[in-house]
């Protein structure tokens, strides 16, 4: 009995118990701090570690060749040696605001421009653990390349030969062109900024408060680009050359539209406001180049027929017809990107019909020879930029691709050279056609190349406005000759022409054609010249180059 009143009277007993309870709230709050403490030093070193790899991946993007030991070179540095893994992953980075931020960054794709980092190391735990392991601390970040180049493609050399430019250019821009050589020469010498031109272009169009992209695909006729032209030619102390653009815009049809977003691409500038100064757009580009550029876009898909006459030697007539095709799309002739950008020439088909005197048997007749090019578009990629050791030892490589050519000696029906989506028909040309004998004949051949060549441009090259050039393999340097000697000739001698012989024929339509060969090659180089391609090469400038090094993309 006594024992049960003793247990009785411990339990009704509180004295003690606030002791007891705030031993115990003391116990869970020291815990509690400790793990606060832990968790708040996690976030302290994953914020230290977010900063660190975003370090990491600027230096990765700088250096992308090098980008896994650029990495770790950085993260060692700054006190991250002991790292659980690292993943270096290459990739393509476009910073186009359409996209969402998890879109812009695609991994392996080539050409490389950025580089994304997955860090994880080892959290440091100070109280709890020893009962719990020691956390993961992942971070991950992407940089990329910021260097950006201006380059351009098609023909900066083209050479004035009596009235061929003219005669093209008004027959392109639907005038009555009469430059002087004098006029040439100064487009040829003169080089303009980009900026200055694109800058005036704004003011034509009325586009004054938006975007570059904005201008580019605003509506502009041939007169507002060459107005542009000549202000920004003026502005960059090319006084002679504006003057020759003056001329020119009096004699073009100035009504023309054009779209000016085939004649410029300004690739991640763009979106720039107007007026705005940009690094990329401080390019010089040649102010015959955007002439020529300028003509095959006003032209579009119109055939243009040209008579020269009898204004080249040693022919009775010269009848050119030249149709030029839709360049590819998303091509500008002058283009300002990082690797992977894209320029492109048009397609051309060019039809040349020559006459010649014949002599002895064939005495006052007209000897035909009917040529027929077809001329695929030839194209440069902005293959890498380097710009290690500053802006003064920048390199830029292009890879340049010639177009394909394929020539015949033959007849095709004038009509269909604009056809672009067919096929042109090429029949056994009319050599010789009178009351007695009747000649025919064919002859194809191609120059065509598989692979790209690629064209290193110093920043010396830049400066000193350079054109390299890339060659098709299987060059031909006397195309007109070549289908002269390779082609099947086939006589027809009427019943009353007694006296002649095939033979005999042959070596006379040979002996008058033959001369006029090496006249017929050297007037197709400024003939494709003027429309910007060149016969089995294709010229590459890169206009200016920026090192802008490597940013932090996310």
């Amino acid at each position: 009995m006594a024992l049960k009143s003793f247990a009785r009277r411990i339990c009704r007993n509180q004295r003690g118990s606030i002791g007891v309870l705030m031993a115990l709230f003391l116990t869970v709050s020291v815990g509690c701090c400790a793990i606060a403490v832990d968790i708040a030093s996690l976030y302290l070193e994953r914020r230290t570690a977010q900063g660190v790899a975003d370090l990491a991946a600027i230096a990765a993007a700088g250096d992308i060749v090098r980008a896994q030991e650029a990495a770790h070179a950085t993260l060692a540095a700054n006190g991250f040696s002991a790292i659980r893994s690292l993943d270096v992953i290459k990739g393509r980075y476009e910073m186009d605001p359409a996209l969402s931020h998890e879109r812009r960054f695609e991994a392996g794709k080539q050409p490389f421009n950025a580089v994304r980092l997955n860090v994880a190391m080892g959290g440091q735990l100070y109280f709890a653990k020893s009962f719990m392991p020691e956390p993961e601390i992942s971070v991950s970040a992407i940089g990329t390349a910021d260097a950006q180049a201006t380059f351009s493609i098609g023909s900066r050399l083209a050479s004035v030969q009596g009235g061929l430019s003219n005669a093209i250019l008004g027959a392109l821009l639907g005038g009555n062109v009469s430059l002087s050589v004098m006029d040439y020469q100064a487009l040829l010498n003169g080089n303009v900024s980009l900026l200055s031109f694109l800058s005036a272009l704004s003011t034509e169009v009325g586009v004054t408060a938006g975007t570059y992209s904005d201008v580019l695909n605003a509506n502009a006729t041939v007169g507002q680009v060459l107005s542009a032209l000549a202000k920004a030619a003026a502005s960059s102390g090319q006084s002679q050359a504006a003057q020759a653009v003056t001329v020119l815009l009096s004699q073009a049809n100035a009504s023309v539209t054009v779209p000016l977003h085939s004649l410029v691409d300004l690739g991640p500038l763009a979106q720039a406001a107007v007026g705005q100064p940009q690094a990329g757009l401080a390019a010089d580009v040649n102010a015959m180049s955007l002439v020529t550029a300028l003509a095959s876009l006003a032209n579009g898909n119109k055939q243009v027929a040209v008579n020269l006459g009898t204004t080249i030697p040693g022919l009775l007539s010269l009848k050119v017809d030249i149709a030029i095709g839709e360049a590819a799309q998303h091509s500008g002739w002058v283009a300002v990107g990082q690797p992977g950008a894209i320029v492109r020439t048009a397609q051309t088909r060019l039809r040349l019909l020559a006459e010649v005197g014949g002599s002895g048997i064939l005495s006052g007749v007209r000897i035909r020879l009917p040529l027929y090019l077809e001329i695929a578009s030839a194209e440069a990629r902005l293959k890498s930029l380097a710009c290690t050791g500053g802006a003064s030892n920048a390199q830029a490589t292009v890879e340049a691709r010639p177009a394909a050519a394929r020539a015949w000696i033959g007849d095709v029906a004038p009509a269909g050279l604009s056809s672009f989506g067919s096929s042109v028909p090429v029949t056994s040309g009319t050599i010789v056609q009178a009351l007695l004998v009747k000649v025919t004949g064919s002859a194809y051949t191609q120059m065509s190349n598989t692979s790209a060549t690629d064209l290193t441009f110093t920043m010396s090259d830049v400066n000193g406005h350079v054109i390299k050039s890339a060659e098709v393999r299987d060059f031909l340097s006397s195309l007109t000759s070549h289908l002269l000697q390779t082609m099947d000739l086939h006589v027809d001698i009427l019943g009353l022409g007694v006296g002649l012989s095939v033979s005999a024929v042959k070596g006379v339509v040979l002996a008058a054609l033959t001369p006029v060969t090496s006249t017929l090659d050297a007037l197709l180089v400024p003939l494709l010249q003027l429309v910007g391609v060149r016969l089995g090469e294709v010229d590459v400038q890169v206009n200016g180059i920026r090192c802008g090094g490597a940013v932090l993309a996310g």
